[in-house]
């Protein structure tokens, strides 16, 4: 039987914490090496053990009920239990592009937690809008993220995503802003910085232990704005219904410098990514409207999130006619 008595030290649980970093943080507060805690509360754990089986135990050790415990690690809720409380539009840490970042290092001191806490993530949470920090892409340790009070625009790009997502449904926004990222940085990649702009955003945004941050980690969060609005542009169907009206993808190439993406932007050839990323998307979705299977879409389209109950012959709030042949909702 694991021990049902409580540990000297308990630490809190923080919103979305990973079970790892919970594990680490019990185990410091209580002078223990990382490995030693699950011997110490008599847990068997193999590689195939599920970590539900460390709730009960888990809870016990550090005095709180075991639904408190559950509600605030994403490991320990059923993914498909949407009608439990407290679940709902909650990362699915199941997923195999499950994101783990560290929490605000701002946020985690205003609870009083003084170590590092790694947190399920979801891919608009980039910025800590209560603290102005970076805490999305690139940062790997909570010394690298940024204070960017001096990037309005950035911040601004934050609250942008997050309506774009109320807009177009959140499986769509994720695929439309990885691919943004991926087209542009190839972009950025051919374009020289005659301004030297980025080299003066790392000598003006020092991160956490007062070093300039890295080129990539910049890069990130100075264009954030235009990848945001490109996302915008991707994830919408405006520029689908020109391109099967007209047959060509004028339109949107138009968009892309009207909207300040990118200034002058003219595809030189057909290996241009987003010419490439037209074409592909164009394929898969003709794809997945010619199969008529809910399966086929999440496959492609994985819910990032725990999504809300719904009767079975509701629809989908994400799901949308499809502008190509065989002209199928997907």
């Amino acid at each position: 039987m694991p021990r049902q008595q409580p540990l000297p030290r308990a630490v809190s649980p923080f919103h979305d914490e990973t079970v790892a970093s919970f594990l680490s943080r019990l185990a410091s507060a209580n002078h223990l090496p990382a490995d030693q805690l699950l011997p110490l509360l008599e847990i068997r754990r193999t590689k195939k053990t599920p970590v539900s089986t460390l709730l009960e135990a888990l809870a016990s050790a550090v005095g709180v009920p075991s639904r408190t415990l559950k509600l605030a690690l994403p490991e320990f809720l059923d993914p498909d239990a949407t009608d439990s409380s407290g679940t709902i539009g909650r990362p699915r840490s199941t997923l195999h592009t499950a994101i783990q970042r560290p929490a605000c290092r701002r946020c985690t001191s205003a609870a009083g937690i003084t170590s590092p806490v790694t947190c399920w993530t979801t891919h608009d949470r980039n910025v800590c809008v209560r603290h102005r920090l970076w805490i999305g892409d690139g940062v790997t340790r909570i010394d690298e993220q940024v204070d960017i009070s001096r990037l309005p625009d950035t911040l601004k790009a934050q609250r942008r995503h997050r309506n774009l997502i109320t807009r177009h449904g959140r499986r769509r926004v994720r695929n439309a802003y990885h691919n943004a990222r991926k087209i542009y940085f190839s972009w950025m990649q051919e374009t020289a910085d005659p301004f030297e702009l980025l080299d003066t955003a790392r000598r003006i945004l020092p991160d956490g232990a007062g070093q300039p941050p890295s080129s990539e980690l910049t890069f990130s969060m100075v264009f954030h704005p235009q990848v945001v609005a490109l996302t915008g542009l991707l994830a919408g169907q405006q520029w689908e219904r020109h391109a099967v009206s007209t047959g060509h993808v004028i339109w949107l190439v138009e968009q892309i410098t009207a909207r300040n993406i990118l200034l002058g932007y003219v595809p030189k050839e057909r290996s241009d990514p987003l010419i490439q990323w037209v074409e592909q998307y164009f394929s898969l979705h003709k794809f997945i409207a010619f199969h008529r299977s809910k399966r086929i879409d999440d496959a492609f389209f994985p819910r990032e999130t725990i999504p809300r109950p719904r009767a079975p012959r509701d629809t989908d709030p994400e799901t949308r006619r499809s502008l190509v042949a065989p002209y199928l909702l997907y």
